[in-house]
């Protein structure tokens, strides 16, 4: 017999709660941003000969200066400040990976302390500054630099002999229109080494596009982790899948708004135009998250199927369902099933009146082909594809086990049954794949990222990324007391009001582990590693 799909819309009760959650999740990763110190680029400075600090005998007529990823020089490039207060730019330089600059001076830096000063533009588009000194011992040559934006005393002198008086107002206008950069500060201007150093870490922008970020995030993983929750564990009413497909196109909503925050984000932090950001390769990614957003809010629909209620049982509860029986006479599907009296349970079933929410969802996986690591680390094919499997798979448990924790305790607010049992053992056969599969795109990744096994303990994102395993593993184990303690004893007594409780607990503290486990995701894939 032919299974009838029907279309219903929600009610609010299970949207407001996906909401709710989603809302403290963005609180929680908000509390936890303003309070960590992060370098949102994938670039970050690695070193330099002379080093910062350090004290060199011999005239300098190179620095090497070396980063994390290939970069590319932005802005001032690179500047130095030599001994006599003169601003010098580099005679040359070169690279030949993007990665180690060669700066060459002729004549050589010497005769006292050197400020060296560089702007670079990371692979993701993210511009990067710093700064840092040394000093040379050996005295220097009375000959002038080549590529000194100083003149000399006697260029000085007899230019200012040979100009014509000037008059306040052409003074006042010369003022205006001189350009404020810092190469173009003569000695007297610039008064100390230390002004010399100060360089500006504030990136304009950055507030903003983290919090998108982290909304985007948010809004994919639940929304893909609530479809699949919907596909293969929900046994419900109509109303109450109808809710859940409806909670999931709002939050598709909330990736647009999420995506359009970061993508104003990424075009302030690049200093381009909201029409041009999209070239760069994050700006493709909110892009691509922002149309992903749009399917998904307008094409999901909740097209469902009936099914008969399933035994009470373990064995039982992990069978695909049969369907519900058919009113001879009318054609319809019953109400209620004719020999238990209960109301027909129904299943959310995919169908292709959906595909624009589909495409939108393999739009939102694909955005992470243009973002994150997977731009500057590893083999990107490679790294490309791990990264799919890895948010596909940890969307499918984060979601499903948050939508589960809602399911569970909008069920027992309407005092209805909560059909535990039945939840967590097919939604633990789902799980188990997915956990697999987010272990081992996990790996290839890290090893991807981390250039040796001692930056997860010298670095700050090896230190955030076990932080996050952590609490990755901790929620593991609240899965595992669920499904081989709680779940077997709630088989032998399904009335049981403490074991009831115990394993609406026991997932709640999962969701708020993997929410946690989301907010730092959110952080490492922006960070420097």
């Amino acid at each position: 017999m032919s299974q009838r799909p029907h279309t219903v819309a929600g009610t609010p009760g299970l949207r407001r709660a996906l909401i709710g959650t989603l809302l403290a999740a963005v609180l929680s990763a908000l509390g936890i941003a303003t309070g960590v110190s992060t370098v949102s680029a994938h670039t970050s400075f690695a070193g330099s000969t002379p080093a910062n600090g350090s004290t060199v005998a011999e005239p300098v007529s190179e620095i090497l200066i070396e980063f994390t990823n290939p970069s590319t020089e932005a802005g001032d490039g690179f500047v130095v400040l030599d001994p006599t207060g003169q601003i010098r730019e580099p005679s040359s330089v070169t690279t030949d990976d993007g990665r180690v600059f060669r700066l060459g001076f002729e004549p050589a830096l010497a005769g006292g302390e050197v400020g060296v000063r560089w702007s670079v533009r990371a692979g993701d588009a993210h511009p990067i500054e710093g700064s840092f000194a040394f000093t040379v011992t050996a005295t220097a040559t009375t000959e002038q630099p080549a590529t000194s934006t100083e003149p000399s005393a006697a260029t000085t002198v007899a230019e200012s002999a040979a100009a014509p008086e000037t008059s306040p107002t052409t003074e006042v206008e010369a003022a205006i229109n001189a350009p404020d950069d810092m190469s173009s500060m003569s000695a007297t201007e610039m008064s100390t080494m230390e002004e010399f150093l100060q360089v500006d870490q504030s990136t304009p922008g950055e507030s903003l596009a983290r919090l998108g970020r982290l909304i985007s995030i948010a809004a994919i993983v639940l929304g893909i982790g609530a479809l699949a929750f919907a596909a293969t564990t929900l046994r419900g009413s109509l109303e109450e899948i109808g809710s859940l497909i409806t909670a999931v196109r709002i939050l598709g909503g909330i990736l647009v708004v999420g995506a359009l925050a970061e993508y104003v984000g990424v075009a302030r932090i690049g200093n381009e135009s909201l029409a041009t950001a999209w070239t760069s390769s994050a700006g493709t990614a909110t892009a691509l998250r922002a149309v992903a957003g749009v399917a998904i809010a307008a094409g999901l629909v909740a097209t469902t199927v009936p099914i008969r209620t399933p035994a009470r049982s373990l064995s039982a509860a992990a069978k695909p369902a049969t369907v519900a029986k058919i009113d001879i006479d009318t054609g319809a599907e019953r109400s209620t099933d004719s020999a238990t009296g209960r109301p027909v349970v129904r299943r959310w079933q995919p169908r292709r009146s959906s595909w624009p929410a589909f495409v939108g969802i393999g739009l939102a996986i694909a955005s992470f082909w243009f973002d994150g690591h997977t731009v500057t680390k590893g083999f990107r094919p490679l790294h490309a594809l791990a990264n799919s499997i890895h948010v596909v798979a940890g969307s499918v448990w984060v979601g499903g086990v948050v939508t589960m924790a809602i399911v569970m305790w909008a069920r027992h607010r309407r005092s209805r049954p909560t059909d535990a049992l039945g939840l967590v053992v097919r939604f633990s056969a789902v799980a188990s794949v997915a956990l697999g599969a987010v272990v081992a795109a996990g790996l290839v990744m890290a090893v991807s990222i981390l250039d040796s096994f001692g930056e997860l303990t010298s670095t700050q994102w090896g230190q955030t990324f076990l932080l996050k395993s952590a609490a990755a593993g901790l929620a593991m184990l609240a899965g595992a007391y669920n499904h081989f303690r709680l779940m077997p004893a709630l088989e032998r007594d399904p009335d049981d009001d403490v074991l009831h409780r115990s394993v609406r607990s026991t997932v709640t503290a999962e969701a708020i582990l993997l929410g946690f486990v989301v907010v730092v995701t959110a952080w490492l894939v922006a960070a420097a590693s």
